[in-house]
C-alpha cells in the first residue's frame, strides 16, 4: 500500500512541475510576443472627390483602432486572463487599460460631434450603443463560457462603429449621418487634450516608486495612444487644424506622441522621486514631459481656433 501511495505522489508530483512549466511557459510567451509600442493610424489620404463616408470611415477607424489592435492581437485582451499573467506581466495590463479607459470618452465624443446635424438631434443608436452599451464594460470581466466578456463586448461597440461608417450616405434606412463642424474639430481636440492632462495628473506624483512607476507609465502610454489615433483621423478628415492651428503645433504635438507610443526601456524607473534612487534615470518624468508637451500644443491649435 506505502508503495502504491508513492507512486500515486510522484505522479502527482510531475503533474504538477508539469503544470508549473507549462504556466511559465505560458507567461514567457505573453511577454515576448505582447507589445505596447504598436504603429499608430495611418489615415488614408483624402482628396477634393472624398465622400462623407470617407471620411466617416476615418473617423471610425481612428476612434476605435488602438482597442481593436490589442484585440486582434497574438495574446489578445490580457486584464481579464484567468490565469494571472495580468497580475506578473502588469506592463501590457496597464497599457490595454489605459486604451479602453481613453476609447470610452473618444467614442461619445465623436459620436456626439460627428454624428448628427445639432445638439438637438438624435444621436445615431449603434454609437450610443458602443459607447454606453459595449465600450464601459468592465475590461477584466471574463464571463461564463465566453458569454458576457469584455473581448466579445468590445468588438461589438467596434463593430457598430464600422456600421455607421458604411451607412453614410448609403441611401438605407438606417444611413448614418456625417456632420464635422468647427465646434466639433474644437470638442475633439479638447478631448485630445483632457486626456492628456489627466494622463500627466497621473505621473506627477514625486511619491511614485520604482515598483509602481511602470504601472503609471503604461497607462498613460495606452491613453496617449488613442490620443495619437483621434488626433491622426481628425487631421485627415479636416484641414482647419494645421490651416488654424498652425504645421509647426501640429507637428510638434504628433512627434511627442510618437516619441511616447514608442518609449519602452527594458525596466521602468522612478529615479530622483522621493521613493527613489537620484542615480538612476527617471522615466515617469520623462514621458511626464512629452505628454505636457504634447498637451500644450493641442492648447495652443485651440486657442489659435479660437481667433
Amino acid at each position: 500500500m506505502n508503495l502504491h501511495l508513492k507512486k500515486y505522489k510522484f505522479i502527482a508530483l510531475k503533474a504538477l512541475i508539469a503544470v508549473v512549466g507549462i504556466y511559465v511557459l505560458y507567461v514567457f510567451t505573453v511577454g515576448m510576443v505582447t507589445s505596447t509600442c504598436p504603429n499608430a493610424y495611418e489615415a488614408p489620404t483624402l482628396d477634393d472627390t472624398a465622400t462623407d463616408q470617407n471620411k466617416a470611415a476615418i473617423l471610425a477607424d481612428a476612434t476605435t483602432f488602438a482597442l481593436e489592435n490589442q484585440l486582434d492581437s497574438f495574446m489578445g485582451w490580457i486584464p481579464n486572463d484567468l490565469l494571472f499573467v495580468p497580475k506578473i506581466l502588469d506592463n501590457i495590463r496597464c497599457y490595454q487599460n489605459g486604451i479602453i479607459y481613453a476609447t470610452r470618452p473618444a467614442s461619445d465624443i465623436v459620436a456626439k460631434t460627428a454624428s448628427r446635424y445639432g445638439k438637438n438631434d438624435t444621436l445615431d443608436p449603434r454609437l450610443v450603443d458602443a459607447t454606453s452599451r459595449y465600450f464601459v464594460y468592465s475590461g477584466d470581466v471574463w464571463g461564463f463560457w465566453f458569454i458576457y466578456d469584455a473581448e466579445s463586448k468590445y468588438k461589438a461597440g467596434i463593430a457598430n462603429w464600422k456600421s455607421w461608417a458604411n451607412s453614410v450616405d448609403s441611401g438605407a434606412k438606417n444611413a448614418g449621418i456625417y456632420n464635422v463642424k468647427s465646434d466639433d474639430v474644437y470638442a475633439i481636440l479638447k478631448y485630445c487634450n483632457q486626456m492628456l492632462e489627466y494622463a500627466l495628473g497621473n505621473l506627477n506624483d514625486e511619491n511614485i516608486s520604482h515598483f509602481d512607476a511602470d504601472n503609471n507609465v503604461y497607462f498613460a502610454k495606452g491613453i496617449a495612444a488613442v490620443v495619437e489615433n483621434v488626433l491622426h483621423g481628425l487631421l485627415a478628415v479636416d484641414s482647419s487644424v494645421v490651416d488654424r492651428g498652425g504645421q509647426e503645433n501640429v507637428t510638434a504635438a504628433v512627434n511627442r506622441l510618437q516619441y511616447i507610443r514608442e518609449f519602452n526601456p527594458m525596466y521602468v524607473v522612478a529615479g530622483g522621486n522621493v521613493v527613489g534612487d537620484a542615480m538612476l534615470p527617471n522615466h515617469v518624468a520623462a514621458i511626464a514631459r512629452h505628454i505636457d508637451v504634447a498637451s500644450n500644443r493641442i492648447s495652443d491649435i485651440m486657442q489659435s481656433m479660437e481667433k
